[in-house]
């Protein structure tokens, strides 16, 4: 048997349910949105809105990677 090729894609939970509650729609929804599925101006504004709120998390992973060099 054959492994599949397509990766998942890993999703920052808290972000997840914060949005949900945020825009009153799913998780299902805000993931749809993050992958772009869905068109709307609630998806983008979602999609903006949870790339803003990564960006933190992803500028504090590579310091720490800089750090233990």
């Amino acid at each position: 048997m054959d492994k599949p090729t397509k990766k998942r894609q890993s999703y920052n939970v808290d972000i997840l349910i914060l949005l949900a509650n945020e825009f009153d729609v799913s998780q299902r929804f805000v993931k749809m949105s993050i992958n772009k599925e869905r068109q709307s101006r609630t998806a983008d504004n979602i999609r903006k809105k949870y790339l803003e709120l990564t960006r933190p998390t992803e500028a504090a992973i590579e310091n720490f990677k800089n750090n233990l060099s």
